[in-house]
């Protein structure tokens, strides 16, 4: 029978991760006022199942095959779904190469280890952009892959193999008569964990290391040109280590993107940080122009190595607050609690934030994907924390899911507005599954009646996006959805809320 479905617009696809290249994660569901939320309940008649393990977030294309509606998967094991948005029946499938069963880095708690990260779709060229581990008992190479929405077919030109690109060696200059020295990419310790970016027509895609941080990685950025593939550009982190990991991905204000890098790691390779604790940002084909304007580190980056504590588990935000100076800010979380407020315009060099706000207290406090969205009040930023919330007095705290608002003003001033309870397993585990969620927000019109959604172990749940208090709370035991894998999130569509999980998608709408 399937889920009844209404005639859309191409603004209803879901093309990215968190909806939008700024990785704001708000979707305009003029069907999710609060009362309508409030009836939410599984969608008995949309069975969408799959085979394999799905640590990307799920994407959906409006007009996709034969005018249909479609949402589109990825799994570990290398393969690519498209799904009926109305019955979840397998449209098309295609399988990109052999998932390797291990890393052969040495470490690594994935496996099989193909697709990990959310793809993007180009709708004007029907092309839906992937990237994966090919291999079998280890990693052989990275290929991103273009394939066709209507029938996942390749495109020409690809897949690329990253494996064969090189880049340009942080702080190493050519000699006279010489090329710049330059880094080639190490293909089983590196991992493509974060989302894909599709920016003016160049894909971007980033890599860091294993769970263990095993092995000689570096936080890698890969740009291909995607009118002409065979035109291709690299960045690399200057010391090892380094990496670009974050599930959100890489944030865009509409000129490249904004990466986060990780912790530094000493080893055979070198003993010299360069690059980490940093929000840079990569333009064209991955040039960083290394300049304040660029580059932002806190003065406690030393530290944050030494303990762990690094930006590289979260991915940062691109937000703009009306009336505030500055306006155009990104937001760049650390699992040690902070909270950086940084200009978009010019990051600040070494200790240049615009507001450093404590928002967690201890070294492993937050790993997470961040949402926003905007009311009369200001911008909210939303997302969870493993433990120690500093949530106002009187709600929930230590696991929680949090929303700081960013007030107009000279400077922007946050405060922690509210906090609600989740309930989870383990989140020291690292199992994957029921971790940390990364939640989004719908409005009615893109300010009205906020609704913060996120999952709470197996179970969804919808809070008050302005108070924080629980709207909807997951409905009957037999509306849970199961083996959803920590870091993913919930998309909105056409009044229904989908979520992905290991072999199936699952749908809910006011009844």
């Amino acid at each position: 029978m399937g889920v009844p479905t209404t005639p859309g617009t191409a603004a209803d696809s879901v093309l990215e991760r968190n909806n939008h290249p700024s990785r704001d994660g708000h979707f305009v569901q003029p069907a999710l006022t609060r009362s309508a939320a409030a009836r939410m309940a599984r969608d008995a008649g949309f069975v969408a199942t799959f085979r394999g393990n799905m640590w990307a977030s799920p994407l959906y294309l409006e007009k996709g095959p034969a005018g249909r509606g479609v949402f589109f998967v990825a799994t570990t094991g290398n393969d690519v779904f498209a799904l009926d948005a109305s019955t979840g029946a397998v449209v098309w499938t295609k399988n990109i190469g052999s998932a390797p069963t291990a890393t052969g880095a040495g470490c690594g708690s994935i496996a099989p280890i193909g697709i990990i990260s959310t793809p993007v779709i180009d709708a004007t060229s029907r092309t839906i952009y992937v990237a994966g581990a090919i291999g079998t008992a280890s990693i052989a190479r990275h290929e991103v892959h273009a394939l066709s929405v209507d029938d996942g077919g390749e495109r020409g030109g690809w897949p690329v193999d990253v494996s064969q690109i090189s880049a340009p060696m942080a702080g190493a200059a050519a000699t006279p008569g010489s090329a710049a020295p330059s880094m080639a990419f190490s293909p089983p310790p590196q991992n493509q964990r974060s989302a894909l970016s599709l920016v003016g027509g160049i894909l971007y895609v980033a890599y860091g290391g294993h769970n263990g941080d095993c092995g000689g990685y570096h936080g890698w950025v890969v740009a291909i040109d995607t009118s002409n593939p065979s035109k291709r550009g690299a960045w690399a982190s200057g010391g090892q280590g380094e990496g670009i990991w974050a599930a959100g991905g890489m944030a865009s204000d509409g000129t490249g993107v904004f990466a986060t890098t990780g912790n530094h790691t000493p080893g055979n390779q070198d003993a010299t940080r360069v690059d980490s604790e940093e929000v840079i940002r990569i333009t064209g084909m991955a040039t960083l122009d290394r300049s304040n304007k660029n580059l932002f580190s806190p003065t406690t980056w030393s530290a944050m190595d030494a303990k762990d504590a690094d930006f590289g588990a979260i991915n940062p935000l691109y937000v703009e607050v009306p009336g505030a100076t500055p306006s155009k800010l990104v937001v760049a979380l650390s699992k040690d609690g902070h909270m950086y407020l940084l200009d978009s315009q010019n990051l600040g060099g070494l200790g240049g934030q615009v507001a450093d706000f404590m928002v967690a207290q201890g070294d492993m406090a937050i790993h997470t994907v961040p949402a926003a969205y905007t009311t009369a009040a200001g911008t909210h930023v939303i997302f969870s924390t493993d433990s120690g919330a500093l949530c106002p007095s009187g709600m929930p705290n230590g696991e929680v899911v949090m929303s700081v608002l960013l007030s107009p003003g000279a400077p922007v001033a946050p405060r922690t507005l509210w906090c609600a309870a989740l309930v989870s397993s383990n989140p020291t585990s690292r199992t994957g599954l029921a971790g940390p969620p990364a939640p989004i927000a719908t409005t009615t019109d893109g300010r009205s009646e906020p609704v913060v959604w996120f999952m709470s172990n197996s179970k969804l749940v919808g809070v008050d996006g302005e108070s924080g208090l629980v709207i909807f709370n997951g409905g009957p035991d037999g509306d849970a959805c199961t083996n959803v894998r920590e870091w993913t999130s919930p998309i909105a569509v056409k009044g229904r809320i989908i979520v992905g999980g290991d072999g199936h998608l699952c749908s809910w709408s006011p009844h």
